[in-house]
């Protein structure tokens, strides 16, 4: 079964990909940003609510938001992309949030035991700033810090704040960067690549922004996808 299973998994890769290049023939959609975004404008408010409902829970279809919000690029544009995005991030934070902080620690320990210790030590991180920092660069670990905010009752306008300021900035480097995919090797497309990786890495060069990241990814347990 080991051996036939990475058979199966590319057999599965070809077939969705030809399957793709079908229904695209099939539909007169050419593989250019302009085609895709007429395509997607036909839906009206449907597709930008399919995209915004893919942001906000993401987590429980374990896609990551370095997959889904470049996507919004390709499809929206970088604008569009990015207040989608960052409207998703924003109620994403919400929903886990008024979560935790509605059911509260109490309630977890006599349910979870030990693993209410992982939701602590989040928690001592996720003040309004860490919240803010966390959310605003590309790889920063949200889901577990939005969880934190709840259990450690940050209040209730710093975290709306933190993370209003600082979704834009994350929906926008991945948005714009999607925005050129279809595009590559293009001057557009090496600007999208130099953005996100300045706003990746040239905050990482502080030595007290990379403490405090760890810090947070080290926190607890697994953390879910970001």
């Amino acid at each position: 079964m080991r051996r036939i299973a990475p058979l199966l998994l590319l057999a599965l890769v070809a077939g969705l990909f030809l399957t793709g290049m079908g229904v695209r023939s099939g539909l007169g959609i050419e593989l250019d940003g302009r085609s895709i975004q007429a395509a997607v404008a036909e839906l009206g408010w449907k597709g930008a609510a399919v995209f915004v409902g893919l942001v906000t829970f993401r987590q429980f279809l374990f896609l990551p938001s370095a997959l889904v919000l470049p996507a919004g690029g390709v499809v929206f544009g970088a604008f569009a992309g990015t207040l989608l995005g960052a409207f998703g991030i924003l109620l994403s934070a919400a929903l886990k949030y008024s979560v935790a902080r509605a059911l509260g620690r109490e309630w977890l320990r006599p349910r979870f035991g030990a693993a209410v210790e992982a939701f602590e030590r989040h928690a001592e991180a996720a003040g309004p700033v860490v919240v803010g920092i966390v959310t605003a660069h590309p790889i920063g670990p949200m889901t577990p810090v939005f969880w934190a905010a709840g259990f450690a009752s940050v209040p209730v306008f710093s975290f709306v704040l933190a993370v209003v300021l600082a979704a834009p900035v994350r929906a926008f480097s991945y948005a714009f960067f999607g925005s050129t995919l279809l595009d590559l090797g293009s001057p557009r497309f090496w600007v999208a690549t130099v953005v996100l990786a300045a706003v990746a890495l040239l905050p990482l060069a502080h030595a007290g922004f990379r403490g405090r990241m760890m810090r947070v990814a080290r926190a607890g347990a697994k953390p879910g996808p970001i």
